[in-house]
């Protein structure tokens, strides 16, 4: 954010009445209206914060500048009391010296209020403090991050072998409010541990769909939200081995074995490691029908992958000895 021109001054007004803040609903299972973002969303401003930011008012989007848009993404992020402006200034200009850090924060937040007010005719700022900013709490903000942790937190607490409809609805719903990460176009340190946090809630809710899916033999929604988790984060082998058991369990040894192959591959390339013993065992077990000779079968591939892992190497070893006897000749 780099706001032009000197900051305009401050003016304090009455404190405002603080409002609770209302609770947020279920929403619909698959694509996310206004109306999926709580009771009353046409009568509130709205925040879409999972993926690019954008806000709207009355179902209608809302113009800001790009600065306008993050700060606005910041307050609603922010604790209900908001945040020192020492430490506002700190987190969004930081690097300024902190005298002209506060300074382009009073401009950013007269540039936010002046875009809001001609968008909306709301007053999105507080000023009942000149030590802390935050959003007024007269106007009600909702935004679909927060949204989206009400949704999954409680049910993440539901084993996948128990989850009800209810739950699932409210998984799903959860994990299409995601179109990105949070604050997509922002890479500012205050925004990192948030996100990191959505991030894991949102892994941890497309595994509970993968197993639940995975006990119901539905296919397709095993390859859907599998595909989701995979595409954040490749490396999570617990995420392999439960697409690996939920594809074998539904009778599809095929894709088990290519979620093994694709799982044995991936660490490979990226860290130099063959799966762990226990992707192994889930794999034989399946190969095996799940019978008494899965347990013994379980070492004796992993066994097989090493040596067949040691002899790949010997080879190229021997070849690159021979290119170098010849170069010598």
């Amino acid at each position: 954010m780099t706001p032009e021109g000197p900051a305009p001054r401050e003016h304090t007004r009455p404190r405002a009445l603080v409002l609770p803040t209302a609770q947020l609903t279920s929403a619909a299972i698959h694509d996310v209206s206004a109306s999926d973002l709580g009771p009353d969303a046409s009568h509130t401003l709205s925040l879409r914060l999972l993926g690019p930011p954008s806000v709207s008012f009355e179902g209608e989007p809302v113009r800001l500048s790009p600065g306008a848009t993050t700060l606005c993404a910041y307050l609603a992020l922010a604790p209900p009391e908001g945040r020192p402006r020492s430490v506002a200034a700190a987190h969004l200009f930081e690097d300024c010296s902190e005298r002209l850090a506060r300074r382009r924060l009073n401009t950013a937040l007269w540039r936010l209020r002046c875009e809001v007010r001609a968008g909306t005719g709301l007053e999105i700022v507080g000023c009942d403090s000149l030590r802390t900013v935050a959003l007024n709490p007269d106007v009600r903000v909702t935004t679909d991050a927060t949204r989206f942790q009400e949704l999954i937190e409680l049910v993440l607490r539901v084993p996948p072998t128990d989850l009800d409809e209810a739950d699932v609805a409210r998984l799903r719903s959860a994990v299409s409010l995601r179109r990105g990460q949070l604050v997509e176009t922002c890479q500012d340190h205050w925004v990192l541990d948030t996100r990191c946090r959505i991030d894991t809630l949102y892994l941890a809710a497309l595994d509970h769909l993968i197993q639940y899916y995975g006990a119901r033999r539905d296919v397709p929604a095993i390859t859907a939200y599998g595909e989701r988790a995979l595409e954040l984060e490749p490396l999570r082998e617990d995420l392999h081995r439960h697409l690996i058991w939920a594809f074998g369990n539904a009778g599809r040894l095929d894709l088990a074995e290519r979620q093994f192959e694709r799982c044995r591959a991936v660490l490979l390339e990226e860290l130099g490691v063959e799966p762990m013993p226990e992707t192994v065992a889930t794999y034989a077990r399946l190969r095996a029908g799940a019978g008494s000779r899965s347990m013994a079968l379980a070492p004796l591939i992993a066994e097989f992958e090493r040596a067949r892992r040691d002899v790949g190497r010997l080879a190229a070893a021997m070849d690159r000895a021979l290119d170098q006897l010849r170069g010598m000749s």
